[in-house]
């Protein structure tokens, strides 16, 4: 598959939220929606303002990656993407339009502190049936960003808080959850490009070297 790369300019505001730590699939989720809003925009910036930047990548993979200064992340990016006339539109693999109006149904619908907090099933189903009348699609989008892989990775220059071995000056991050991340330590720095080769389905793989 033709490897499809496509990027946006992020400014300082966007990037204090974005590379904001991430603890949970449901603020994976919300990240993924507001980054298509960004992208369905596509707001050009003054160099001066320009801070970081998104690129989402197509090809055997899908991902998007994040960049700043000394912080990198990537997320599994879960639906289809079409390009036409220098626009984007994404689709879900059931087939439903993601555009601006189902981001913010999504949004909106995860922000609501009794909606997840709740212990009463109909609690969670009854806004959802709400938006499933005049979107049909929308329970079944909505499954499909509760199930979905993110394969979160983030790579850090971390300054601040390096301790020699135990948290390497350079290392890769693997998950988000408390329970379940560790770190990976790295010789070096490393650029956007590595981080992209690194994840590639369709360059060579990279190795760890045992000590």
């Amino acid at each position: 598959m033709e490897l499809k790369s496509f990027k946006f300019d992020l400014d300082e505001r966007q990037v204090k939220w974005i590379f904001s730590p991430l603890r949970d699939k449901i603020q994976v989720i919300e990240l993924l929606m507001k980054i298509i809003k960004i992208i369905l925009v596509d707001d050009k910036l003054d160099s001066e303002r320009i801070k970081g930047k998104v690129v989402l990548r197509v090809s055997k993979m899908s991902r998007l990656f994040f960049f700043s200064e000394d912080k990198f992340f990537s997320i599994n990016f879960p639906f289809l993407v079409f390009h036409a006339n220098k626009d984007l539109s994404f689709q879900s693999k059931n087939g439903n339009k993601v555009d601006n109006k189902v981001t913010s149904d999504v949004l909106g619908l995860l922000a609501s502190e009794v909606l997840l907090s709740s212990d009463h099933v109909l609690e969670f189903a009854d806004p959802v049936a709400d938006i499933e009348d005049y979107n049909s699609g929308f329970w079944s989008l909505l499954k499909e960003l509760l199930l979905f892989e993110d394969g979160y990775i983030r790579y850090d220059y971390d300054d601040k808080h390096v301790n020699g071995q135990r948290h390497p000056l350079n290392h890769l991050d693997i998950f988000y959850c408390s329970g379940s991340t560790f770190k990976i330590g790295l010789r070096q720095r490393i650029t956007d490009n590595h981080l992209m080769d690194l994840l590639d389905l369709e360059t060579d793989s990279h190795f760890l070297e045992r000590l």
